[in-house]
Formats: structure tokens, C-alpha cells, sequence
């Protein structure tokens, strides 16, 4: 009886535990509730309610472990960007732009034409803006008179229109100015260089400073130039062609070898540049005291001059060009800077 009472009997402590879970109506063995603890808590953690508002635990049933709160991305998300407004925006636009898109297309085409309108065709040019600040020959001759009042009223009017008649000749020739001096030198050379200044302006030169001066002294004894005077012509041909003028002072220190090249430069069948003025200064006696013609004065100190050096078959040609409007100049008192 020992043996079979070991195999169907419990012992009372063993009957009672059982007892208990059978009233108690669990269904798992008591070493479990631990992990139902956890799996509390995994619960608790997984809602988005707030531990402190819990009064107790919800029962444990299947329905409440399947079904678990969810955390919407509202609460965490930026308030200041929502992905479905932005979309819907855009949306929105993307079928304003299709229902309207000639409509839009035809104001930025208007929008293109008036700025191509404002740069190309109403702004002013290079040129344009070089033809509204261009003084005025007339005025601009005025101004000059106005610097010199001793010279005589003649002078102005053979300024005038020779330099007017080069800007405005088809074809084109040079004016060629011989201004003479008896012994104050600085007044004409002053002349010369407002002359020069105004007509570089007058015959839009595409370069207007410094003016083109030649010392006669510089080519008094320039042998390069005197064996080829060519050289001469090739070296300041280009800068008139820019400048649009050129001033020769104290012509009578320049060899008559080396004055051969003006010839080209003064030439009014064909010059070496059409639309250009040239002024000449040179010393000549008695020409304010005797009050004789410029003209022949010119013609009669180049002759002395020169003759040695040129055949009359060159020396009356170049003369002749040189000379062709020669005018007497007269020292001013209160000369203004140049």
C-alpha cells in the first residue's frame, strides 16, 4: 500500500496550491505572473496615456493585448511643416499654372520684350551718347574766341568752316591750318591745342586723349626720318587715324627732307587720312607790323627754308598744302591755360 499510496496521492500542501488557482481562475502557473508584470508594462509603455491618469490596470484579455493604443505622428511632428498641406498647395498651383498657362506664358513674354526694348532699343548707344555730349562747332568756336580776344574776327570763320567742311565733306578732305607768330610763341601753340582738343570731339575721334603733338625740334634732327620720311607717315598715320588731329609746332626747325611726309598727310585728292585737321605754328617776321598776307609771308619763309633741300617740283606742291588757310596770331595779355 506504500507503493500505490506514492503514485495517487498529493500531499496537502500540493492539493491545497491547486485548490486555489482552480478558485482563483488562473490558467497559468504561479511562476508567470512575473512576466505578466513585464508584459503589463510593455503595455503601459506602448500607450501614449500618461502613466498618472491610469487608475488601475486594464484586465488582461486577449482583445486588450491584440488592440494597442496608437501614438499618432501629430503630437512629435513640427508644427511649422505638414507634408499633405504642402502637397495639396502644390497641387493647387500645378492646376493653376495648366489652367492659366498661356495666359502666364504671354506675360513673360510681354515681361522679356520690354526689357529687350529698354536695353537695345531705348537705351542709348556708345554713339548716341557721343553724338548728345558733342558740343556744337558754332558754340564750341565761341568758347574758344572767347579765350582769345585779340585775334581777329576773321580766324574764327576760317576755323569754322574748314573744320565743318572735313566733318561733313563726301568725300572727305583735311583742313589744314598755318598759324604764324612773330615772337610770342605760347599763344599760338596755346591756340592750336584748343583747336585740336575741340575737333577730335567735333570729328568723334575714337580716341581723344593726349592730343597728337610733334615738336618740330624733335625732328630736326632725326636721321631715320630724314633718310625715309615714309617712316614717318606709317609712325603717326594710325594715331591721326584715331585722334582725328595732329599739331606741328615750330614747323620751321623741321628739314625740308623730313617735311616731305606731310605732303600725304595735307593732301586733298588723296589723303592719307580724309577726316582729320591739322594745325601748323611757325615764326615768321614782319608779319603783324607790316601787315602783309599771311599767306604770302608762309609761302616766302618755307621757300628760304626748304629749297635747298626739295626740287620746286616737290616744294610747291607741299607749300601749296601746307599753307592753305594761314592766318596771322596775335599774342595775348592774359593768355588762358592750355
Amino acid at each position: 500500500m506504500d507503493g500505490n499510496s506514492g503514485d495517487c496521492t498529493q500531499s496537502p500542501s500540493s492539493s491545497q496550491g491547486l485548490k486555489r488557482t482552480k478558485e482563483d481562475g488562473a490558467t497559468s502557473l504561479p511562476h508567470a505572473d512575473s512576466k505578466d508584470d513585464g508584459d503589463r508594462d510593455n503595455y503601459n509603455n506602448d500607450s501614449c496615456t500618461d502613466d498618472s491618469q491610469l487608475t488601475e490596470r486594464p484586465e488582461r484579455t486577449k482583445e486588450n493585448i491584440a488592440k494597442k493604443p496608437e501614438c499618432t505622428k501629430e503630437n512629435t511632428a513640427s508644427p511649422y511643416f505638414n507634408r499633405s498641406k504642402l502637397t495639396e498647395i502644390l497641387k493647387h498651383v500645378l492646376e493653376y499654372v495648366k489652367h492659366y498657362r498661356y495666359d502666364i506664358l504671354m506675360f513673360i513674354a510681354v515681361v522679356v520684350f520690354a526689357v529687350w526694348c529698354k536695353v537695345y532699343i531705348f537705351s542709348p548707344t556708345a554713339q548716341d551718347t557721343a553724338k548728345v555730349t558733342k558740343p556744337s562747332l558754332r558754340e564750341a568756336i565761341k568758347h574758344i574766341s572767347e579765350e582769345f580776344p585779340s585775334q581777329l574776327e576773321h580766324i574764327w570763320t576760317e576755323f569754322s568752316a574748314g573744320i565743318n567742311e572735313t566733318a561733313q565733306g563726301n568725300p572727305t578732305k583735311p583742313s589744314v591750318f598755318m598759324l604764324l607768330y612773330e615772337t610770342d610763341e605760347g599763344t599760338a601753340i596755346c591756340l592750336a591745342q584748343k583747336v585740336g582738343n575741340m575737333s577730335t570731339h567735333v570729328l568723334e575721334a575714337k580716341k581723344y586723349n593726349p592730343l597728337l603733338i610733334i615738336d618740330g625740334a624733335d625732328l630736326e634732327h632725326n636721321e631715320a626720318f630724314a633718310e625715309d620720311y615714309g617712316k614717318l607717315l606709317e609712325e603717326y598715320g594710325p594715331k591721326v587715324e584715331e585722334q582725328r588731329a595732329m599739331i606741328i609746332n615750330n614747323l620751321h626747325k623741321i628739314p625740308g627732307t623730313v617735311a616731305q611726309s606731310f605732303h600725304s598727310f595735307c593732301d586733298t585728292v588723296s589723303p592719307a587720312v580724309g577726316k582729320a585737321v591739322y594745325l601748323f605754328t611757325m615764326k615768321a617776321s614782319q608779319v603783324i607790323s607790316n601787315r602783309r598776307n599771311p599767306t604770302e609771308v608762309a609761302e616766302e619763309e618755307l621757300r628760304k627754308l626748304w629749297s635747298d633741300e626739295l626740287d620746286n617740283d616737290k616744294l610747291n606742291p607741299l607749300i601749296t598744302r601746307i599753307t592753305d588757310v594761314t592766318m596771322m596770331i596775335r599774342p595775348e595779355k592774359n593768355l588762358a591755360p592750355c
